[in-house]
Formats: structure tokens, C-alpha cells, sequence
């Protein structure tokens, strides 16, 4: 076969929507290729021309290879920025050609959540990841930054939230205190704001709220809770997540409202008046009231509210609600919340969550002695539900078990490409092999990161980070 008829051959694939492998190296991969045989001359590339086009949708672009320079179309610059990483992927290959590349993402959320409650890393370890979010067009950093083990942004109003809520870890309870300075918060908010990413700050309530109680033990609501029954932990909130919608930008704040364990309620102080005057009759109802004067709390700073799935039952209006579905042993759950009204985010723990191993023969991680997997293909050929109101997908990766930065990236990298190739291209340019072979490539530009990633070649496998 001469390059001619290859050549054909390959656009016929692309007309059709199979995905050839290596048409073009680019992860994750472009919803239109069309490619010729004329080699383009790299030392035009610096010849760029931007046209704004505002038929195009606001992420979407258009990238046009010319042998002797080269057009970008987008109507914003987040498509421009999309464009960009395309194009620098394609530079990375030896030889490069001519050609058309139309892209525009499947979902307008692709996300990765960091655990820095845990164990904290800091600020260039951030930045470092929000790089390769940007690299492959990842743009919601939810980042996960208080729970039972510290608290992680200081707060001017309070500020022994970090220097008392910010001692310890999961390894060490009595760790100094580690916590972002408000001026790094807005650094790293501004870094990722020029690579498209949104970052999106949770503080978890009201379980997982140990650190949170060790400065306001008077909110104290047992086993890692606080007292909905308390009048003033609203105003405190209040103040909270006024400082949050100061320093963050973007659309959304993050409640968490996960795994609230409620059997000491029923005596808190408070409680049974609050229980007469709203006529509840299970406590349960009291975390769904909870629930709701939190997300009207969080409406009033003129933001949309982020929560786990626990919100589906609350009762609270839908409107302006992302919901993140991540128990994926009650898969009900997806369609109930997008039935009620709530945008979606699918991120369950199989097989989305970072911190399960994901090689049988790894001996550290979540439920490793259940021997749960969670494989880059199983993340890669997930069944996502057909649904208008599911609006993205997100790994999140818990760092109870992740001590170092070796293992911290040993943990997300590559699993969290397949899941920005998952969320960005659409199901009918999906194929699992040609992304292996793009990403064995890719692997070369990673090396220059210095990332330990996990490397799925077995002859190159890299040795488990125990911490």
C-alpha cells in the first residue's frame, strides 16, 4: 500500500468515526482529523495567526496546519488555549503534517479532586498537577481541603483554624500545622484560571468536621460531626464561605454532606427544640434541613453549590446545584438526581477514585485487602449515562493512604489521561488501543515532568511507593 491510499484509508476511518491509531498523538483525542501527507516545517512554528470565531462553541477550536504556518480558530480563550496544547503535542512527534483538527469537548466538567486534608503536599506540587490538567484539557480542580484531619486555607476571621485546625495528618495527628496563606490560595487561583481551570474549594460539613470542632468544640455535634441545632454555627459558616467567595471566582463552592454520622443528635443541646419547632420526627431530617440552610448560605455569596450525592434527598431546590455521584453501589442514584433536577457529575468509586490500586499486584491503597481494582481501562470504557443533565466527569483521588509526592503521582498518572480522554472525546472516537499507543508516547513528555507516573508497559513497570 503506497502513502497515498494509507493516507485515504485513514480519512475514510475518520469520515466514519473509527478511530485510526496514531492518525495524530494527541491526547485526549480531537473529534475531527483530517490530515494530509505534506510534512509541515517546524521552523514555522512560530508562525500562529488567531482568528476569533464566533460560531464556535466556547471551548471548541479549530486548528489549521499550513506548510508554511499555521491558524487558530476559537471564540474564547479557552478554545485558543485548547488549540495550543493540540498543537504542542503534535511538536512533540519527530515529523509533522499538514492538516484540518475540529475539537470541541463531550462535557463542559472534567475534573480531578486532590485530598490535601490528609496529607497536605503544597503549593508547587499543585501547580505542577495543574500543568498537566491544562496539557490535557482537564478544567475543574476540586480541591478538597478540610476534613477530620485538617484544616487547609486560613480563614482571616478565625485564624486558629489553621494554626490549631491545621495540626496533624491521617499518619501523624500531632504534624505541625500545614495550611494555604490566603495570598497562595489566589496565586494558585490565578495559575490555573490561565490554563482554563476552574478551581472549586470544599469545605466537608457537616460531617468529617473533627478539625473544624477542635476550634469551635461549642459546635460539637459527636463522631465527627457538628450541631445543626446550633444558632451560631450558621453565622460562622456564613463568614466562612464569604471569605471562600472572596478568594475563589469561579461559579461554585463545595459542601461535601457525605457520610454524616448522626447517632449522638438526638441529645445534643438544641436538638429537640429545633426538632418541635420544624415538626421533624428522625434525625435524618435534620441533616437534610442542615443540608438546605447551607446551600442558601451558599446562594446568598452568589455562588452555585457542589455537594455529594447525600444532597439528592434533601429537598432542596435543584436549580443552580451541581450533584457528584459517587456510590456507585446505589447507581439509582445518577438517574433519581438527574430526575429531580440536578446537574450531575459522574465520579463514582468504581472505577473513578484514584486512591483503589490499579494493579492487582500493588500492596498499598483503599480496600487493597479486598482486592478492589480500579483499572485505567475500566475508567477508559465506563458506561456513562446518556442524560442532558449529566454535565461532567471527575477522578478524585482520598489520601489517607498517599504520604509522598512519588506516590501521590504513581496514583493519578496515567489513569487521570484516560479520564480526561473519557470526558473530552466523544464515545464514537473512543478506542482503547489506539490510546495506549498515543499515551506510550505521550510518556516521553512526561519523563521531562519528572512524574513518577505508573507505567502499564510491563518490561518498564515502575516500583509501588508504599507512602
Amino acid at each position: 500500500m503506497n502513502l497515498k491510499t494509507l493516507l485515504a484509508s485513514l480519512m475514510l476511518f475518520v469520515a466514519v468515526g473509527i478511530v485510526p491509531c496514531k492518525a495524530v498523538d494527541i491526547i485526549p483525542y480531537p473529534q475531527s482529523v483530517e490530515m494530509t501527507e505534506v510534512v509541515f516545517d517546524k521552523a514555522n512554528l512560530e508562525n500562529v495567526k488567531y482568528k476569533k470565531d464566533k460560531k464556535l462553541a466556547p471551548e471548541a477550536y479549530e486548528l489549521q496546519i499550513k506548510k508554511n504556518g499555521i491558524v487558530i480558530k476559537s471564540s474564547t480563550p479557552a478554545g485558543r488555549f485548547y488549540a495550543e496544547q493540540s498543537l504542542a503535542q503534535l511538536a512533540d512527534d519527530i515529523v509533522m503534517y499538514c492538516g484540518t483538527i475540529k475539537d470541541e469537548p463531550r462535557y463542559a466538567w472534567r475534573g480531578l479532586m486532590l485530598d490535601e486534608s490528609r496529607h497536605f503536599f503544597g503549593k508547587e506540587q499543585v501547580l505542577k498537577f495543574l500543568d498537566l490538567m491544562g496539557r490535557y484539557k482537564l478544567n475543574r480542580f476540586h480541591w478538597h481541603l478540610s476534613d477530620d484531619q485538617g484544616w487547609r486555607i486560613e480563614i482571616k476571621a478565625y485564624p486558629n483554624l489553621t494554626t490549631i485546625g491545621g495540626i496533624g495528618c491521617n499518619t501523624d495527628r500531632n504534624a505541625p500545622a500545614k495550611y494555604y496563606t490566603q495570598d497562595e490560595i489566589r496565586e494558585i487561583v490565578a495559575y490555573a484560571a490561565e490554563r482554563n481551570i476552574m478551581v472549586v474549594p470544599e469545605i466537608d460539613m457537616p460531617g468529617h468536621a473533627s478539625a473544624f470542632v477542635k476550634v469551635f468544640p461549642e459546635f460539637d455535634g459527636k463522631h465527627r460531626t457538628v450541631n445543626p441545632a446550633n444558632e451560631k454555627l450558621y453565622e460562622v459558616l456564613s463568614t466562612i464561605y464569604q471569605e471562600l467567595a472572596d478568594l475563589f471566582p469561579g461559579s461554585y463552592l463545595h459542601i461535601g454532606g457525605d457520610e454524616v454520622h448522626k447517632g449522638a443528635w438526638g441529645e445534643l443541646p438544641g436538638m429537640k427544640e429545633l426538632m418541635a419547632k420544624e415538626n421533624f420526627k428522625h434525625v435524618n431530617e435534620v441533616e437534610e434541613y442542615f443540608g438546605r440552610r447551607l446551600c442558601d448560605i451558599i446562594t446568598s455569596k452568589g455562588k452555585n453549590v457542589v455537594a455529594w450525592d447525600d444532597l439528592i434527598d434533601s429537598g432542596t431546590n435543584p436549580e443552580g446545584k451541581v450533584v457528584m455521584w459517587w456510590r456507585s453501589d446505589q447507581p439509582q442514584l445518577l438517574q433519581e438526581g438527574a430526575d429531580k433536577g440536578f446537574d450531575m457529575i459522574i465520579c463514582p468509586d468504581g472505577p473513578f477514585y484514584l486512591d483503589y490500586v490499579q494493579d492487582i499486584r500493588d500492596k498499598v491503597g483503599h480496600l487493597v485487602d479486598r482486592q478492589w481494582v480500579n483499572e485505567m481501562k475500566e475508567i477508559y470504557e465506563y458506561e456513562m449515562l446518556d442524560n442532558p443533565k449529566v454535565i461532567g466527569a471527575q477522578s478524585n483521588i482520598w489520601t489517607e493512604k498517599v504520604v509522598t509526592t512519588e506516590r501521590l503521582e504513581y496514583m493519578v498518572f496515567p489513569r487521570l489521561i484516560a479520564l480526561a480522554e473519557k470526558a473530552w472525546t466523544r464515545s464514537e472516537n473512543l478506542n482503547y488501543d489506539c490510546f495506549l499507543k498515543r499515551l506510550a508516547n505521550e510518556y516521553n513528555y512526561l519523563n521531562t515532568r519528572s512524574l513518577y507516573y505508573y507505567d502499564f508497559r510491563e518490561s518498564m513497570r515502575r516500583v509501588e511507593p508504599r507512602r
